[in-house]
């Protein structure tokens, strides 16, 4: 199972319009200026931090007028961080006075953007590195060193919290290049200069990213990176975001290369809001709702977004779900009150740190086997609904079709398959029946309805057919409550989806057994190991069943 060479993980880098995304900048830091809290403050860092990066990645040159307008956001951030904790009402950052230097940057027409997955799925904040940095004994100079992409935000807070101590600090970021596990840096000449000067002034170097990831070789080719520059190893402080188990990592000769270096990890608790107290993220959400862990569903629990229950003495009990720091929730939470103003979902509350809660319900996901005429009406009418609500412009389907000729090939199946694009959309991308819940008004309710449709897992943005394809593969309709789902879906949009569906249903079925196996190799030695294994073999004889029927057709 090592070796497993399957596509689950999408490729998150988009093109974007410069224009756009400094319009984005401009709009975060005039809604601080008229309205200042540290959340619309923390927006206006984003997508600071984001859209330096992408210039950066474009002309380094340029970007530097970009870090210098991010550095001001990270120091404004964290003086109003300090200013808060000391319960001071006293505190509002002259951000007016960066509008200007906002409005006069350099456009860019396209840039090649990426979503840093800390921000959008982990509940990694950007002040859990600033903690970090306001504690070690640094000397009288220190040389940050982000790697792009989440490390332009997090070296940026990173540096603002040692100048907030008196300490002078300055900032590159790189890109490292070359294969994942095999990374390597080259500085530009500026920032060769710039470590250099540093050097001289006998000052400390810190690496600054979210990982390590898999292989530890961005943190490596950065630290090696500085080496080469005349840079004393001891000098050099890895700031990640957990502290890896280094035996573990795949780049060569990992572990040897990586103690050579001092790793300080970020603190493992979570910044949420205070009345979320009891943690069900991991999966633990599935012994509040059932009874017995033989009716858990699989789950890639190190992968799920956090989670977390209120107290009984807070009166409503609500549960807790991060959904994405700053613009990266927005889009999440405005999904989810879409889907709850249409009657289909429970209603969102905006919570603090990038996190969203929800009324709790008592009552059980629904099995498979509760599938009834009622219950294919109400599928039908979500996957209407979200047809209509939730539309967008594509032009392919390529990644996703390549994702399941691939996964099939792998697999040892046929690996004919064909998704025709008719009706674009953000998908739900989670239709298994205990992703539903029965209200005590015996109303059927969608949960977790905006997470899912463009994070970093596939489909991505996709036709509408991939929840039809998911509805009839995770509730095991059989022939005659497939045609009547797919009937309902006709008669609510007026589109006859049959024509295609196959192709959905196959390519949608081979991502799910490839999720599978991919957690379940992620988890061996689990219980949730064997979950994932039964649930692949259900699929895996989903696809068999599929291929039979198409050589007996054939024959």
């Amino acid at each position: 199972m090592s070796g497993l060479n399957l596509l689950v993980f999408r490729e998150d880098r988009r093109r974007a319009s410069g224009k756009e995304l400094k319009a984005a900048l401009t709009a975060h830091l005039e809604q601080a200026c008229g309205h200042f809290s540290q959340r619309t403050l923390l927006g206006a860092l984003l997508q600071a931090g984001e859209l330096e990066c992408g210039v950066a990645d474009n002309d380094p040159e340029a970007a530097r007028c970009y870090e210098s307008v991010t550095n001001q956001i990270a120091g404004a951030l964290l003086a109003g961080e300090s200013v808060a904790s000391s319960n001071s009402d006293f505190y509002q950052p002259d951000l007016h006075s960066l509008l200007a230097p906002v409005r006069a940057l350099p456009v860019f027409e396209q840039l090649s953007i990426s979503i840093p997955e800390g921000f959008a799925y982990y509940a990694l904040h950007p002040l859990a590195y600033a903690d970090v940095m306001r504690q070690l004994p640094f000397c009288a100079h220190l040389l940050v060193v982000g790697i792009r992409s989440i490390g332009t935000t997090l070296s940026s807070v990173a540096a603002a919290a040692v100048r907030s101590r008196g300490i002078t600090a300055e900032r590159i970021t790189v890109r490292p290049q070359g294969h994942p596990y095999n990374r390597t840096v080259e500085f530009t000449a500026e920032q060769k200069a710039a470590v250099s000067r540093a050097v001289l002034l006998g000052a400390s170097f810190a690496v600054v990213d979210e990982g390590p990831g898999l292989s530890g070789s961005s943190f490596l080719a950065a630290a090696e990176a500085l080496e080469r520059a005349g840079v004393p190893a001891e000098r050099i402080l890895f700031i990640s975001s957990h502290a890896p188990n280094i035996d573990a990592l795949c780049a060569e000769n990992a572990a040897c290369r990586w103690q050579r270096f001092r790793c300080i990890p970020v603190s493992n608790e979570t910044r949420r809001p205070t009345a979320a107290v009891e943690f069900i993220g991991g999966g633990q959400w599935r012994r509040r709702t059932l009874a017995s862990e033989s009716e858990w569903p699989a789950a890639w629990t190190s992968l799920e977004r956090l989670k977390y229950l209120s107290s009984p003495e807070q009166g409503e009990r609500r549960c807790f779900k991060f959904a994405g720091l700053g613009h990266y929730g927005d889009v999440v939470f405005e999904r989810e009150r879409k889907v709850a103003a249409a009657g289909f979902g429970l209603m969102p509350r905006e919570e603090s740190d990038g996190f969203v809660s929800y009324p709790w319900i008592e009552t059980r996901p629904l099995p498979a086997r509760d599938l009834s005429g009622k219950i294919l009406a109400r599928l039908a009418e979500y996957c209407a609904f979200r047809r209509r609500a939730f539309t967008i412009e594509l032009s392919n389907l390529d990644a996703l079709e390549k994702m399941a000729q691939h996964n099939l090939r792998e697999l040892g199946f046929d690996s004919a398959v064909e998704l025709r694009l008719k009706h674009p959309v953000i998908a739900d991308g989670r239709m298994q029946p205990h992703e539903w819940l029965l209200s005590m008004e015996s109303k059927l309710l969608k949960i977790d309805s905006g997470s899912h449709g463009d994070d970093h897992f596939f489909p991505g943005p996709t036709d509408i057919a991939w929840d039809l394809a998911g509805a009839i593969v995770e509730w095991r309709m059989d022939d005659r409550q497939r045609a009547e789902f797919l009937d309902r879906y006709h008669s609510a949009t007026g589109e006859d989806a049959n024509a295609r569906i196959d192709g959905y249903i196959k390519a949608y079925t081979v991502f799910r057994l490839a999720y599978c196996l991919m957690a379940a190799n992620a988890m061996t030695g689990s219980d949730e190991q064997l979950r994932l294994q039964r649930a692949a073999a259900m699929y895996r004889a989903a696809l068999t069943h599929m291929q039979s029927s198409t050589l007996s057709a054939v024959g």
